[in-house]
């Protein structure tokens, strides 16, 4: 009995000291790192950014506008306000005069030393109604083309319907192949 309580004790020792160099032998858990995704979410100073939305307000004085987007990492609509200055480039309008509340804007913007956001490029979208609605130019209209007159076709140029010949019922003397039999 005794030999046998050695051989399981020392079976359970030689288990436990196998299981314990495999659980050492795991890597250490290191921090997670921090992918360039991650650390672009955070503007810094001098980066281009990018926001697309519906422009929800214009301050013609002060040359700024403010746009609703979607925050895409949070799912929910934010609001940014954009400083217009003599270097921002439009891009399907002229100028900011031309831009009205509810216009869907694509803007290119930089974040300052002095936390103001100042667009660089803005975007006019069009929608289908812009389209639909733009007034097509009169020298891209084609000239509406009559279609010429028929001819009348001369009567001598026509074929005479032709009738099916009548078929004659078969001679009475003849015998037809229903009869013979």
């Amino acid at each position: 009995m005794d030999l046998r309580k050695n051989l399981i004790l020392s079976g359970l020792a030689i288990v436990v000291l196998a299981t314990t160099q495999i659980a050492l032998a795991q890597e250490p858990a290191q921090p997670p790192l921090i992918t360039s995704s991650q650390e672009s979410a955070a503007p810094k100073e001098g980066d281009l950014q990018w926001a697309w939305g519906e422009l929800v307000n214009l301050d013609n004085q002060a040359q700024t506008i403010t746009l609703k987007y979607l925050d895409y990492e949070t799912d929910q609509e934010k609001e940014l306000v954009l400083v217009i200055d003599g270097k921002t480039v439009f891009e399907n309008i002229k100028d900011f005069n031309e831009l009205k509340a509810k216009d869907t804007l694509s803007i290119d913007y930089l974040v300052g030393s002095d936390n103001q956001n100042i667009a660089k490029n803005i975007s006019l979208e069009k929608t289908e109604d812009d389209a639909v609605s733009a007034p097509v130019p009169a020298a891209a209209e084609e000239p509406a083309v009559e279609p010429a007159p028929e001819e009348p076709v001369p009567a001598a140029a026509e074929e005479p319907a032709v009738e099916p010949a009548p078929q004659e019922p078969p001679a009475a003397d003849t015998v037809t192949s229903d009869q013979a039999q």
